[in-house]
């Protein structure tokens, strides 16, 4: 009778020791670990993190998961401008971009100055060429390690509609989400005070135009992760400002200046690529 009972036993205890290692053995997304599994799933667009920028100012970002969308507007837009033409245009990779415009806050604590004309901590920094915003970049990736850059126009566009396919991105009403000629008595205001779009981000039209990384071209033929020509005059600035009107803060807007031209309606976004893990 013992010897039947310890076989048994040694028996219950060899096949809960097999399941076990089996469990031991699976990926850790299978089993449900929580870090893991969370570090296997992939990102939704909208989830978000904080870098710490030199000086130690913070800064959030937003997921943006690759994707397809409609880049441009169309010919029954209104407002619409003949170099908006619109195309289907594909996002192979995912990118962080800033949950707000860069804040004077954030720009000093980089470059250890403010050339704001609307001076506030929180308040969009403006007045920076494309130049400046490129030196910017780089003093931020000496920590990050080259990861941060400014979007490019498809990638500012993306980010800014949210899955949206009308000129407004988060509200039906421009007034919901911008600060524009009607609503900003001629001034920025503090990030993140109006709507956020459908992702989360905030400011992505008025406040302050925002530098991309491209040369601006009328039209482009890419369809997959296109950027602009390779030299030219202008770089392309997006989003509208406190100073235009409606129709000029559409997502599909468009504005070309020289690079090394400052204005206190200019400002950024910052952008980081998908390893980044700071």
């Amino acid at each position: 009778m013992t010897v039947t009972m310890n076989t048994a036993f040694l028996k219950t205890m060899s096949a809960s020791f097999v399941l076990a290692l089996a469990l031991a053995l699976q990926p850790a997304a299978a089993r449900g670990d929580g870090a893991a599994a969370d570090a296997a799933r992939p990102r939704k667009s909208g989830e978000t993190k904080t870098i710490t920028l030199p000086g130690g100012a913070t800064m959030e970002m937003v997921w943006c998961a690759p994707g397809e969308f409609e880049m441009g507007s169309p010919a029954s837009e209104h407002g619409r401008f003949n170099d908006e033409s619109q195309r289907t245009v594909t996002i192979s990779k995912g990118f962080w971009i800033g949950k707000y415009e860069v804040t004077q806050e954030q720009w000093k604590s980089v470059m250890r100055s403010n050339p704001s004309r609307f001076k506030g901590e929180g308040f969009p920094v403006e007045d920076v060429s494309w130049h400046d915003c490129a030196l910017f970049v780089k003093k931020v990736n000496a920590k990050l390690g080259g990861v941060a850059r400014l979007p490019t126009e498809a990638e500012w566009e993306y980010a800014c509609r949210a899955g949206a396919t009308g000129p407004v991105s988060g509200g039906d009403k421009l007034l919901e989400v911008a600060w524009y000629d009607t609503n900003s008595d001629n001034q920025t205001h503090h990030v993140g005070s109006r709507e956020a779009n459908g992702w989360g981000i905030y400011d992505m039209q008025g406040n302050v135009l925002e530098w991309c990384a491209d040369w601006y071209s009328v039209s482009q033929s890419q369809n997959v992760d296109p950027k602009g020509p390779p030299a030219g005059s202008f770089k392309v600035l997006r989003g509208g400002c406190w100073f235009f009107y409606e129709r000029d803060c559409r997502c599909a807007y468009r504005i070309k200046r020289e690079p090394n031209l400052r204005n206190c309606i200019f400002g950024l976004r910052l952008v980081c690529s998908e390893n980044n893990e700071d």
